[in-house]
């Protein structure tokens, strides 16, 4: 009996062969998506291209400004219309005082004796007027306070919300930082109360810029003073040491000579015009 010897070789290298093709899209595929990313949709996470990323991304941001839009436009018709309630109160208000002096202004006795049970009436009248004045004053009261309670609440909230905002934006914010930043505008007039309402972190990022500018430029005259390095004055004239203004010298110092330069400049302004 003759044994039959099988090559299984070639056999072998064509089923690796087409393996190795049908797994060959996959392995493309792969590639092709090497630089997708996750988005999130109504809570569910996908994997997509990042044109289709940056499409979802600007419709994310299109649908959170409506949003924003909507509720600041609800926000002003409710205070519209509670403005416009309040007014009405005042108004009516004013009614009720108005008809409570008219009653008072009355001759009484001289109305009794003539004519008793009108008199009557117009006291009973003046009673109503006088409860339906004190509950509406009551009234008005209590929704200007419930008013400006929630006024507080929000200002604050609004407080917070740039506070968490500045965290991300400004390295190292802090309650002492923003009392840095709020002394550093009073130098320029700003007062507590506007600094309060200023609720937009990009003005305040604009305000630590320049805070942070003045002090670079002060350390670096510091340094240069130091360092005994010649500090930079204004141009000189030669014909006129001061530049024609009395007082100055282009020897001074550059912050001497500002501020009398700026001190002469004001009284030039207000110097009455013949």
């Amino acid at each position: 009996m003759t044994d039959e010897v099988v090559d299984e070789g070639p056999g072998e290298s064509v089923d690796l062969a087409e393996e190795v093709i049908e797994e060959a899209p996959e392995a493309e595929a792969d590639d092709d998506r090497a630089d997708w990313s996750e988005i999130e949709v109504d809570g569910e996470v996908w994997l997509a291209p990042p044109a289709l990323k940056s499409a979802f991304l600007r419709q994310a941001d299109y649908t959170r400004k409506t949003q924003e839009l909507a509720e600041r436009r609800r926000a002003a018709e409710a205070e519209h219309e509670a403005a416009g309630a309040h007014i009405a109160g005042r108004a009516r208000l004013h009614l009720l005082d108005e008809q409570a002096q008219a009653l008072d202004g009355l001759d009484w006795p001289a109305l009794e004796a003539a004519d008793p049970e009108r008199a009557r009436a117009l006291r009973e009248r003046r009673r109503g007027l006088a409860e339906t004045r004190e509950r509406l004053a009551f009234d008005l009261a209590r929704k200007e306070h419930e008013t400006r309670l929630a006024n507080e609440a929000a200002e604050a909230e609004a407080v917070l919300a740039t506070g968490r905002a500045l965290s991300e934006q400004i390295e190292g914010w802090s309650p002492a930082l923003a009392a840095q930043l709020a002394d550093y505008a009073r130098n320029f007039g700003v007062e507590a109360d506007e600094l309060r309402q200023i609720n937009d972190p990009r003005l305040w990022r604009i305000l630590h810029r320049a805070h942070l500018g003045e002090t670079l430029a002060r350390r670096l005259a510091e340094a240069d003073r130091r360092a005994g390095r010649p500090t930079v004055r204004p141009a000189a004239d030669p014909g006129r040491p001061g530049g024609g203004v009395p007082g100055l010298d282009d020897r001074m110092e550059t912050a001497d000579w500002m501020r009398r330069r700026n001190a002469a400049t004001l009284r030039e302004h207000r110097r009455p015009r013949p």
